[in-house]
């Protein structure tokens, strides 16, 4: 479906962004990414994709951005929930208004596809697990609503323009070149470089993803899929179960500790989070690699670049 397709990739620069854009690449299609940042981890790639230069929050830098393009994946966001928290108009600026500015320019340019990169936040504490895509959306801080806000703007472009569209609510993903606020690289981090590791509450369990199942099922979604999506293996891990798989592959005489200054808040710190993938499993899609795996791949590509 690929080969010679042209592709429109928000938040390329991004981890996930980044990955989709060398798995599109291999598959022939032709890129172009809007960032208002430096290329970071896509500089090798320079030659291989067009670049704009635009801010998705200022509609005038988007103009002409999707001339002939076919397909539209939207990752740009502020991701961070504690960010957000401390800035909610930027993050409303960003996550939903820049969505509309994005669908206004799809709407007029009558793109074939735009897949919308939400959020597992919006679903809040799950009233019942694994949580399906008709649990109820109930978010709990800026991030999320803004999130959820941007879903509704899509479905709203779909109802009244008839742009195809499609919205994959990813849970935790995760591999090699994530930021290291998110939890998985904080704990390598400090299992290479500390006798110690600190942690927050060890008890919530999150689904956890490895990053080329992630991008697997966002293209597949992306070709096949029309409407809601959950993106996630399925399967609960306990931050407990995740800290102590991490240290027996790089050192399992390191020790860990929970201190109350590394706890979240209650009102972003959800319980229990599982995904039911079923639906997204009927596209032909299943995850292939198991926890263990990705962590093993995962910290072995971080050891590499550490020593590079």
């Amino acid at each position: 479906m690929w080969q010679n397709r042209n592709v429109l990739i928000t938040g390329a620069t991004g981890f996930v962004g980044s990955y989709l854009v060398k798995w599109l690449l291999g598959r022939k299609a032709r890129i172009k990414i809007v960032t208002k940042d430096n290329l970071r981890n896509l500089k090798v790639l320079e030659d291989q994709i067009a670049v704009v230069h635009g801010n998705i929050t200022d509609p005038g830098s988007l103009q002409d951005v999707m001339k002939d393009v076919d397909v539209v994946f939207h990752l740009a966001a502020i991701s961070n929930v504690n960010y957000a928290i401390a800035h909610p108009r930027e993050t409303f600026q960003t996550n939903a208004t820049g969505t509309l500015n994005l669908l206004e320019e799809a709407r007029k340019n009558g793109i074939d596809k735009f897949v919308y990169i939400s959020s597992s936040h919006l679903y809040g504490v799950p009233q019942y697990l694994p949580i399906d895509e008709k649990h109820q959306i109930n978010p709990r801080e800026p991030y999320a609503a803004s999130k959820a806000a941007a879903e509704m703007l899509v479905n709203t472009y779909a109802l009244n323009y008839g742009l195809r569209s499609t919205t994959i609510r990813p849970f935790n993903m995760y591999g090699a070149g994530q930021s290291e606020e998110f939890i998985i690289p904080s704990i390598i981090k400090q299992a290479f470089e500390k006798e110690i590791i600190e942690l927050g509450n060890l008890t919530p369990t999150r689904d956890l993803l490895y990053i080329s199942d992630a991008i697997e099922g966002m293209l597949t979604i992306a070709e096949h899929g029309d409407g809601t999506y959950n993106l996630g293996s399925g399967s609960e891990t306990s931050m407990k179960e995740l800290v102590e798989t991490i240290i027996n592959i790089i050192n399992p005489s390191k020790k860990y500790v929970s201190i109350e200054s590394r706890r979240r808040s209650n009102t972003v710190d959800i319980p229990r989070m599982c995904a039911d993938v079923s639906r997204l499993k009927k596209l032909g899609w299943s995850p292939s690699v198991g926890l263990k795996e990705g962590l093993m791949r995962t910290i072995g590509l971080v050891y590499q670049n550490n020593c590079a």
